[in-house]
């Protein structure tokens, strides 16, 4: 068997005939006597994981500042903060490992003469470039804490200025990617190929009363296809923030109070969550089935070389729950208190952003591949009986090419966000006195989700899927044709 790989695909020459060998043994036993397929190349192999992965983070950043003066002194009180609270992860597990490219696994040529037993010549069952399947049971936490809690005050007595300063740029990464149970993709241009057979002689198992169901298999090969994604169990990101921070000035009697407090804030508590998907099948791959050709008197599903597939998508499997959880609060505090005659002046700038955004996928089947073809193999048989030949003879079909996973999900898949925003700003002053009090705010609250689950995986295109060629002569004493 010559193979080759060409701009145009795959082209096979079966131009050359296997040699027949010896007759065997008359003790020789019949059930499996020739068995030259089930062979591998380039395989992902699967993932499995059982347990749990946790991944529990805590952060707490509270400094405190302050400064109190007595009669006709000053009270001055600055505090800069630049807080980064980097608290992602990243979680994976159970993952099956994704086919290679540009192998190629054939069964071996086979020939026979003699009397031989059900399910004696099997030379399919080949696979090359296949994604391993992901298998995932547990639990998968992230559960991340930051606390972010300044307070910053200035206090004057009696014609004492009171001058408190807070400024503030703070970041929250409390993100989340988390896969489990992912099946590896499958391979490019790898080819799959039953050997050929051809057997001669009177199949008739001494022991098996002439049933002799499944005498020649030369199809059910695999090339390119996408590993399945299972997933059981749970997975779960939490996330908490908390920012308030506080800015009090306060003067006496015939002072001044002045509070400025400036806040620059970015809570991300996104979060991308995969189970159970799928891998996508591998495009430009080949599995046939061998030629057959039997001469001889058979029984019921004496030949089968279909079954085969190329580039099809794994299924996704799903049972669990899926939660994303995200809690953030923000209560800044700006506070000027005068007393008589005198002046308050608060003053208080915030630039917030909250992401709390989720993409949640699972029980997604893979999307096929392109350009794979699945044929079954070339059948000739050629049969002398006193009977009739059973139904079922032969079985050239099956095949799938570039089909999409199908797409499994039982469970539930939970989107809650939470996040309080509720600045205060206060200027008090007494008789005869001022109070100016400003606030600007600029934020953004992003609380999107995207939730997608048990979804079959798209076809691909530019596929082949054939029933091999089938030619049948038979000499009946009845004048009974059996056709498949």
């Amino acid at each position: 068997m010559d193979l080759r790989h060409v701009s145009d695909g795959f082209h096979l020459n079966r131009n050359d005939q296997a040699p027949f060998p010896s007759r065997p043994a008359s003790d020789s036993p019949p059930l499996y006597l020739i068995q030259t397929g089930n062979n591998s190349a380039g395989d992902g192999g699967d993932g499995y994981f059982s347990g749990s992965l946790i991944d529990s983070s805590y952060a707490a950043f509270e400094p405190l500042n302050m400064a109190q003066a007595g009669v006709h002194a000053t009270a001055n009180a600055h505090q800069t903060n630049i807080g980064l609270f980097d608290q992602a992860a990243n979680q994976m597990a159970g993952t099956g490992g994704d086919g290679g490219d540009w192998n190629a696994a054939m069964g071996g040529g086979v020939g026979v003469f003699g009397s031989i037993g059900s399910d004696v010549i099997a030379t399919g069952d080949n696979s090359a470039g296949n994604g391993g399947d992901g298998h995932f049971s547990g639990a998968m936490v992230h559960a991340p804490v930051a606390v972010f809690d300044p307070l910053n005050m200035a206090s004057a007595g009696i014609h004492g200025t009171a001058d408190a300063h807070q400024s503030n740029t703070a970041q929250f990464f409390q993100g989340a990617s988390q896969m489990g149970g992912g099946g590896g993709g499958g391979g490019s241009d790898n080819a799959a190929v039953g050997g050929s057979v051809s057997a001669s002689g009177s199949p008739h198992a001494t022991d098996h009363d002439g049933n002799n169901s499944g005498l020649v298999t030369s199809g059910g090969n695999h090339a390119g296809g996408g590993g399945d994604g299972y997933f059981f169990g749970g997975m779960v990101h939490e996330s908490f923030a908390l920012y308030d921070p506080i800015n009090i000035a306060v003067a006496g009697y015939n002072s001044s109070a002045d509070a400025t407090q400036t806040n620059n804030v970015t809570f991300d508590q996104s979060a991308v969550q995969m189970a159970g998907i799928g891998g996508n099948g591998g495009s430009g791959n080949a599995a046939i089935g061998g030629g057959v050709s039997v001469s001889g008197s058979h029984g019921v599903g004496s030949i089968s070389s279909g079954g085969n597939q190329a580039g099809d998508g794994g299924d996704g499997y799903f049972y669990g729950s899926m939660v994303h959880t995200s809690f953030a609060l923000y209560d800044p505090i700006n506070i000027a208190v005068a007393g008589y005659n005198s002046s308050a002046d608060a003053t208080q700038t915030n630039n917030v952003t909250f992401d709390q955004s989720s993409v949640q996928m699972a029980g997604i089947g893979g999307n096929g591949g392109h350009g794979n073809a699945a044929i079954g193999g070339d059948v000739g048989a050629y049969s002398s009986i006193l009977g009739l030949i059973g139904s079922d003879v032969v079985a050239t079909g099956g095949n799938s090419a570039g089909s999409g996973g199908d797409g499994h999900f039982a469970g539930s898949l939970v989107d809650l966000n939470i996040a309080i925003y509720a600045p205060i700003n206060i200027a008090v002053a007494g008789p005869n006195s001022t109070a100016d009090a400003h606030q600007t705010n600029n934020v953004q609250f992003d609380q999107s989700a995207i939730q997608i689950a048990g979804v079959g995986g798209d076809g691909g295109y530019g596929n082949a899927a054939l029933g091999g060629d089938f030619a049948m002569h038979l000499l009946a004493d009845h004048h009974l044709v059996g056709h498949a």
